[in-house]
């Protein structure tokens, strides 16, 4: 591997954020589009919901969360109908398919949909707003598709037949059962129990066979939240002697609200960076997305971290990267700014596969073969630990320093550290990039890592390191701790300071040849060490 000088100035035109992700950018036309396919999605919920509803006089609660023209139902809820008196209702509030988008255009926060079944159909009997802070599945970006995918009608029709298969009433009594459906995105993953109460005798009586129907437009709703979460179903059943089946009701669905055990600002970082690639995901196809082409290390740190702690996949991670796994476990901002750096190092090509992979792992499931590709992936991952820094990776390491340290760290400097021919001063590694094999837990661009020091300066501390060379390979990583220490004695004072050459240069000069000699001293145990 060729030697890498210990800090290099970086040429100006090196110097960049990452590109951002693709769907980052999109039009008024675009936004507008989706938002009337929001509208569409919602009047088509509660159309399946009143579908199923033929007590006269039923009310009809509906519950959502309302930002950018997105509507995410939160619950709905049914209210008590004349008893005895059945009716069919064939229309649905005239006129909310053309208002619907304007109102909810404008309006920020929970809104409020109170139906009512009457003689000529469904009408709307109010819109009220509650104050309430944003749940965890409502989105904010507008999506241009209208209805459930296929994969989502099945599933959600699986487990509804599930369901109601386990339902029984006793013969000419009553029964309630609150059933827990649990849903990450758009797929419905099972049903459990909560409670079941009976009055009456043994449960004998069967539900009817539309009760599955019922059930899955219950739920289907609910499908155009985002992450994992759990929908609570409350149904109530009676059993006529006369009648054959028991006749059941979903009276009620809403998702449940638990507080987080993972930290706010990370949850929200992810909810809002999940959502932009659930999207995408949802308005293109499945694999247009995974071939998108994410190779921001910005967008797959935050993505991966916070995927690990708020959808859960560490024990995937672990038995690929066992090194790697306990490092990023931390989580928090602290691990997302480590894995940021660590994948400047990795080429764009295998930050895309990484992406993929990864994306694929948390939404569908990775095949066989596709196992076995995150697997030779991770390995070379791990291989990355402990293997010095080629030229591309300090090259990327060393770009991403000068503009973490001038537009994250330090802004407030990158108008003051400035040479005569306005260029900034070089982003200087505390610990340099030479030994970052040695620091596998070290962000080697955290903030505590960088400094910025004139040119000058700059020249006298490499000096200080290349004279360390000396010990060759057999330094050890406390070795570099106690070199890194001897500069900051004696470099200290120029650190995120303007350098005057006129008041400093012979000052200069009498710290390099202090520094080297207290080098030279370690170098001399070192090798006797040895």
């Amino acid at each position: 591997m060729d030697d890498i000088e210990p800090e290099e100035d970086l040429p100006s035109e090196k110097i960049g954020r990452d590109p951002p992700p693709p769907w980052e950018t999109r039009d008024a036309e675009t936004d507008e589009e989706a938002r009337r396919a929001e509208a569409t999605a919602a009047l088509s919920g509660m159309r399946g919901v009143t579908s199923h509803v033929e007590d006269a006089g039923t009310e009809l609660v509906f519950r959502f969360w309302a930002h950018n023209g997105v509507l995410t139902l939160l619950s709905w809820k049914r209210g008590a109908g004349e008893a005895g008196v059945t009716r069919k209702a064939d229309s649905f509030v005239p006129g909310f398919d053309d208002h619907l988008p304007n109102y909810v255009r404008a309006h920020t926060g929970e809104v409020i949909f109170t139906l009512s079944q009457e003689q000529r159909g469904w009408s709307l009997r109010s819109i009220t707003t509650s104050e309430s802070s944003k749940p965890l599945e409502a989105r904010t970006l507008p999506v241009r598709r209208m209805g459930v995918t296929a994969d989502t009608l099945t599933q959600t029709h699986a487990v509804a037949t599930q369901l109601a298969k386990g339902l029984r009433v006793p013969d000419g009594g009553s029964a309630t059962v609150l059933a827990d459906v649990l849903l990450d995105d758009d797929r419905v993953l099972g049903a459990t129990t909560a409670r079941y109460e009976s009055h009456g005798g043994p449960p004998v009586r069967e539900p009817s066979p539309e009760l599955a129907a019922q059930i899955t437009q219950a739920l289907l709703p609910f499908a155009h939240g985002i992450g994992p979460r759990t929908i609570r179903l409350t149904l109530e059943a009676e059993h006529h002697r006369t009648e054959r089946h028991a006749h059941w009701r979903v009276m009620e669905a809403g998702t449940l609200h638990t507080d987080p055990e993972t930290p706010t600002d990370l949850i929200t970082e992810h909810y809002a960076l999940y959502e932009r690639i659930l999207r995408q995901w949802r308005e293109e196809t499945q694999d247009a997305f995974l071939q998108a082409g994410i190779t921001s290390t910005e967008f797959l740190a935050t993505w991966f971290i916070s995927s690990l702690a708020i959808r859960g996949g560490l024990a995937l991670f672990e038995a690929v990267a066992p090194r790697l796994a306990p490092i990023l476990a931390r989580g928090g901002s602290e691990a997302v700014a480590w894995f940021r750096s660590f994948l400047a190092r990795v080429r764009p090509a295998e930050r895309e596969q990484f992406h993929r992979l990864w994306t694929k792992a948390q939404t569908r499931g990775l095949s066989a073969a596709e196992k076995e590709q995150f697997r030779k992936l991770m390995a070379r991952f791990e291989n990355l630990l402990g293997t010095k820094l080629d030229r591309y990776e300090s090259n990327e390491l060393r770009r991403m320093a000068h503009d973490d340290f001038y537009k994250r760290f330090h802004p407030n400097l990158a108008k003051l550290l400035l040479d005569d021919w306005a260029k900034p001063y070089p982003v200087h590694h505390r610990i340099p990039l030479e030994y970052a094999q040695f620091f596998e837990r070290l962000n080697i661009n955290a903030k505590e890592n960088l400094w910025g020091v004139h040119k000058s300066v700059h020249q006298k501390i490499n000096n200080v390191w290349t004279a360390f060379r000396r010990a060759k390979g057999k330094a050890t990583a406390e070795d570099v701790r106690t070199v890194a220490g001897i500069v900051d004695r004696h470099f200290g004072r120029w650190f995120n300071q303007r350098y005057e050459a006129s008041h400093s240069a012979h000052l200069l000069t009498n710290s390099e040849s202090a520094a080297i000699k207290e080098v030279e001293a370690l170098i001399d145990l070192i090798l006797k060490r040895a």
